[in-house]
């Protein structure tokens, strides 16, 4: 059994060095060099029995809890530069299971460009909990929630639906897509879809002034899973609007000027799912023309 002290030592093997880290892993903090002007935060905890089942598989854990994180930043514009991962393990969790979680936060953080600096390591009687804290930095502008506005079209950068079905535990952040929507004088407002896409819309235009929005029920992607496991296609339809965990992103823009030809967008991200109105309220418009209030149904943590 190792002691806390030695598990950290060997932290600082395990995930190596990096450029830009004057002193990493082993003392109180880590200090590293910032790679622009303003620096991008941004915090999740992944928890047993809420964000993964007990018999998930560690590695795939420890990529969620840092691809939650890579996902705020990308919803931004930013890119990944450090990580501070908090572990906090039950008591009785093999050691075996603690390499497989930890290679998992490495490959997740390796694919994101970026390097775990710090963290902390605990034990109790409870369920497993990672919190991971992402630093990154924007290349350009920030994108934000608030600008969206009246005429602008909605887009989302992949499928939507069905995430528990291992989506949720492989997705890939849209680290590259975030970037370059940010150097697109059209794009308005963007945000991480992890909550569902009806809830996390209503978010934005809440945020941009009280705003509406109309969606193109035929226009929203569903993911397979979604398509596979439900009874029809109006429970696929909602399981797309209301699911969660997609991590896709969510952006409005302009009419014109239009986006820059080639990037990293899939094609069908460029075409609209709807768009935002000055009326408040969510509003699907199914392919006969008929038009349907929808709740901004999602997944919310309850506080007392």
């Amino acid at each position: 059994m190792a002691s806390e002290r030695a598990f950290t030592r060997g932290l600082r093997r395990f995930f190596g060095a990096a450029r830009g880290v004057t002193i990493g892993i082993g003392d109180d903090a880590a200090v590293v060099r910032n790679a622009a002007a303003n620096a991008v935060l941004c915090c999740d905890p992944v928890v047993e029995g809420v964000h993964f089942r007990r018999g998930d598989p560690p590695d795939l854990v420890g990529r969620k809890a840092v691809n939650r994180n890579l996902s705020d930043l990308a919803a931004m514009g930013a890119l990944a530069d450090w990580l501070l991962v908090s572990l906090v393990l039950p008591k009785d969790y093999p050691a075996r299971s603690r390499q497989r979680l930890l290679r998992g936060i490495r490959s997740a953080a390796r694919a994101g460009r970026c390097t775990v600096v710090g963290g902390d390591v605990a034990t109790h009687r409870g369920p497993l909990v990672v919190t991971v804290t992402a630093v990154g930095h924007l290349p350009g502008r920030a994108l934000v929630r608030s600008g969206a506005r009246a005429g602008d079209t909605l887009h989302v950068t992949g499928p939507l639906g069905g995430s528990l079905h291992g989506h949720h535990l492989r997705f890939r952040p849209a680290l590259r897509e975030g970037a370059w929507l940010a150097r697109q004088r059209a794009v308005t407002a963007a945000m991480d879809v992890s909550d569902g896409l009806l809830l996390d819309l209503a978010t934005l235009l809440l945020a941009s002034g009280g705003l509406g929005a109309e969606l193109d029920a035929a226009a929203i992607p569903i993911r397979a899973a979604a398509r596979r496991h439900a009874r029809n296609a109006a429970d696929a339809l909602r399981h797309a609007l209301g699911d969660g965990e997609d991590h896709v992103l969510l952006w409005t823009q302009r009419p014109r000027p239009r986006l820059a030809p080639g990037g990293p967008l899939a094609a069908t991200a460029r075409t609209p799912i709807g768009r935002v109105t000055a009326r408040p309220g969510l509003w699907l418009v199914h392919a006969d023309g008929r038009r349907e209030r929808v709740a901004p149904a999602g997944f919310e943590h309850r506080l007392r």
